[in-house]
């Protein structure tokens, strides 16, 4: 009978640790961490973690645990590549990228090298027209963006007289240009005045001014949550009577209390889905908890789709392996509801495919205007 016993003992410690000496799932992570641009990458990481965080407190995948290894890009292309690279090391099944659109076109190369799956969530719409084969964008289209947009304000609004105020980078020329072209074949208008400042600018009297010196009746800001938020507060302070529409980025600045509801009054936020805060979908109200008690504050919709590339990368993982050509065939081919919503990579491969446009009321209220 002891025999037995022992013999079932040393039995089940022999299958314990076959199972605790199963191999750790890598996967990576690439993110503007300091500089500039860590606004947009360390909330996200937080995201990606608590994604990971989950997946591992419910069993792995098929007992294996998942394993982040993160590098910072900060706001170089030439330091993105080394964050790769390093990254690219521990052999990981796929990474998340950052939200740049510069870095992305920088970072295609090596993925596509060692055929790796990069899920990043820039706009710039050249990031899937390279025929980069792994690569995979978890938010929407600048170039369908800005066309609802221009369709938003002259179809909707009336305007006529539109301005356009954008940060000296990529996101910001891409924005002026794409709104630019829209507003002209929609609507045979060419925008009364451009203003641009660099981003690291405090003072944004030059270009508010602008606006309301041609006349502008709806202004157009694309810049990053910081300024932003200063070309809103100037806007108020001076006093103009245009109506003022932003990107997704017065939203994060809504949310990171970088300007208050009363400030935001009247004002237009175009983004690929609502705020999370406001979303009445069960995953998502609970995600919100999750990452506030995490974090401190709560997530905007970029940060949301990244927690939902890493559940969606999970699912293909549980049905398809950890082979990357396998997981880089599964991004091509399914439908995967997110907390978010669906996404479904087109012939380019870019996965949400949403839209909406958002009005901040007086009564502290946010009002879905348009969808698409």
């Amino acid at each position: 009978m002891f025999a037995v016993v022992a013999a079932l003992g040393t039995a089940l410690m022999a299958s314990q640790a076959h199972a605790q000496a199963k191999p750790k799932i890598t996967i990576g992570a690439v993110l503007p961490l300091t500089g500039v641009l860590a606004p947009y990458g360390k909330p996200n990481l937080e995201a990606i973690t608590l994604a990971i965080d989950e997946v591992n407190k419910a069993g792995g995948i098929d007992g294996r645990e998942l394993e982040l290894v993160v590098e910072d890009t900060q706001a170089s292309n030439t330091t993105a590549i080394n964050a790769l690279n390093k990254v690219l090391q521990s052999k990981p099944v796929a990474v998340i990228g950052p939200g740049l659109g510069t870095q992305i076109l920088a970072l295609q190369p090596l993925t596509e090298k060692a055929k790796v799956t990069l899920i990043g969530g820039a706009t710039t719409p050249g990031v899937t027209q390279q025929g980069a084969k792994y690569y995979f964008r978890n938010s929407s289209n600048d170039a369908f963006d800005k066309k609802f947009v221009a369709k938003f304000i002259i179809d909707d609004l009336k305007k006529t007289k539109v301005g356009i105020i954008h940060v000296m980078a990529e996101w910001g020329y891409q924005g002026r240009d794409y709104l630019s072209k829209d507003l002209k074949e929609i609507g045979n208008l060419t925008p009364v005045a451009v203003a641009s400042y660099q981003p690291t600018d405090k003072d944004m009297t030059a270009q508010v001014t602008a606006m309301t010196s041609a006349g502008a009746d709806a202004v157009f800001v694309q810049g990053y949550p910081i300024d932003e938020s200063l070309t809103l507060k100037k806007f108020n302070q001076l006093g103009s009577n245009a109506t003022y529409l932003a990107s997704a980025s017065t939203c994060k600045a809504f949310l990171r209390d970088l300007v208050t509801a009363s400030e935001l009054v009247g004002k237009y936020c175009q983004a690929p889905d609502i705020l999370p805060t406001l979303n009445e979908r069960p995953g998502v109200k609970k995600f919100v908890a999750d990452y506030k008690q995490k974090t401190g504050f709560p997530p905007d919709m970029y940060i949301a789709q990244d927690y939902d590339a890493v559940k969606m990368l999970v699912e293909i993982m549980k049905e398809k392996g950890v082979d990357r050509d396998a997981i880089r065939d599964g991004f091509k081919s399914k439908s995967y509801e997110g907390i978010l919503g669906n996404y479904k990579a087109d012939a380019e491969g870019t996965l949400w495919h949403n839209r909406v446009m958002m009005r901040f009321d007086a009564d502290g209220k946010v009002t879905v205007v348009a969808r698409q």
